[in-house]
């Protein structure tokens, strides 16, 4: 005579002894790897710039001072919206705390060319040794 799994496990003890994880294991590996494809999304800038492409670039080191100026014509020195008058103490105020680091001006492919060039000699005038542009690889 067969018996079910629910039949001998309550005649062995009349308590169910273990718990089965594999389900709970199963769900906590797949959130693992949802969070590990999430989170450089996350990461990334929330600023929405158009980078122009270019054939050849540099890598970019992660002690980079970032100026970023999005299609609207908006500046963000890492991350943080300053007024175009005050980049240049802002600037300063950066380079003082972190010196010899590179800064890249990330500004949006349909930004007005004068206002990148003003970027420009603001971040030259600020004491800024190492100044680059970032474009995008062509594919």
């Amino acid at each position: 005579m067969r018996r079910t799994l629910r039949q001998r496990v309550r005649t062995r003890s009349g308590l169910i002894s273990g718990i089965n994880i594999t389900p709970f294991t199963d769900v906590v590996l797949v959130l693992l790897i949802i969070f590990m494809i999430a989170t450089p999304l996350l990461i990334r800038s929330e600023i929405k710039v158009n980078l122009p492409r270019a054939a050849t670039a540099d890598t970019a080191v992660p002690r980079n001072i970032v100026v970023t100026i999005d299609a609207a014509g908006s500046v963000y020195l890492d991350g943080v919206r300053v007024p175009v008058e005050g980049l240049r103490g802002a600037l300063a105020t950066t380079l003082g705390r972190r010196p010899d680091s590179p800064v890249i001006i990330m500004g949006d492919r349909d930004v007005r060319y004068d206002l990148v060039v003003q970027v420009l000699e603001i971040a030259r005038s600020s004491g800024v040794s190492r100044l680059s542009l970032a474009v995008q690889l062509k594919k």
